[in-house]
């Protein structure tokens, strides 16, 4: 499942079509008629976490789309003919589990395989703002928001990282990460992790995303991260170095830092890993 840094850069590349009205399509569903989108305008695109939001000028419906676990957001360049009404005479095949098309004189975006496929109005969209929690990526994100929600709960932090309506964008790689790097066992209760720790906790999930959304990929070694931050800066790609995490996906290999060997299990619905050895269950 696509993490929030990937969503943020899905809704950066569809802002590359604001502007541009375009011809709209796809399946008709009970909840998405591409038809009411034809011939309209993106105004602009955003992400909540791991939703994406894409509004339409000229009408109060905008798309939202969840992408699940097999979802995709394609947007590319074109040099398709164009007809008298600017629009491309033809349209691209149809690839499989299209959910929405919209076809500008320069861009083809194509939304497939979403979990969520649906037209909100106004009040739709405050509702989903309104029931995710804080994003570390969105610059409305309130920081003692995300901090009181994690603290006022009994609940283990690994479970609350994963919970969108406590915070969002967080998936299973960072959460990983994020907590090795804090030190922090994964079933740490968050009404027992210190305030300090968690609001440096938050920090760190902001400059992580951050990096991952400069760089198209999650990037938590700390030499990459540099290298990574360097690039950035620069207005350079980044290349895509070979994956090095500290613990996800390393059960029974020794810790980078104090060498004990990474458990995982179950927790929630996905896997959890962590360094039993140098992260502190709080109580």
């Amino acid at each position: 499942m696509a993490e929030g840094h990937a969503v943020h850069g899905m809704a950066g590349r569809v802002r590359r079509l604001r502007g541009q009205p375009g011809r709209s399509s796809g399946p008709v569903t009970e909840d998405f008629d591409p038809g009411l989108l034809d011939g309209l305008v993106v105004a602009d695109a955003e992400a909540h976490g791991k939703h994406l939001l894409v509004h339409v000028e000229g009408t109060a419906w905008s798309g939202h789309f969840h992408l699940g676990m097999h979802g995709a957001v394609s947007v590319r360049r074109h040099r398709r003919a164009l007809g008298e009404d600017g629009l491309p005479r033809t349209d691209p095949p149809v690839p499989a589990g299209l959910a929405w098309r919209f076809l500008t004189a320069t861009y083809l975006l194509q939304i497939t395989r979403p979990t969520i496929c649906e037209l909100l109005d106004p009040a739709g969209v405050s509702t989903l703002h309104q029931r995710l929690g804080p994003d570390p990526l969105r610059d409305d994100a309130d920081p003692e928001v995300a901090v009181a929600r994690l603290h006022r709960s009994r609940r283990a932090i690994g479970l609350l990282l994963l919970d969108q309506s406590v915070v969002s964008g967080i998936g299973n790689v960072y959460r990983a990460e994020l907590l090795w790097r804090a030190r922090i066992d994964p079933h740490s209760p968050g009404s027992a992790i210190p305030v300090d720790a968690l609001r440096a906790l938050w920090q760190d999930a902001i400059d992580l995303m951050t990096v991952g959304l400069g760089a198209g990929w999650i990037v938590t070694h700390p030499d990459q991260l540099v290298a990574a931050r360097d690039l950035l800066v620069r207005e350079e790609p980044v290349p895509r170095w070979r994956k090095n995490y500290a613990v996800y996906l390393r059960r029974g290999r020794p810790c980078p830092r104090c060498g004990a060997a990474v458990e995982a299990e179950r927790m929630g619905l996905q896997t959890a890993y962590w360094c039993p050895g140098c992260q502190v269950l709080h109580r």
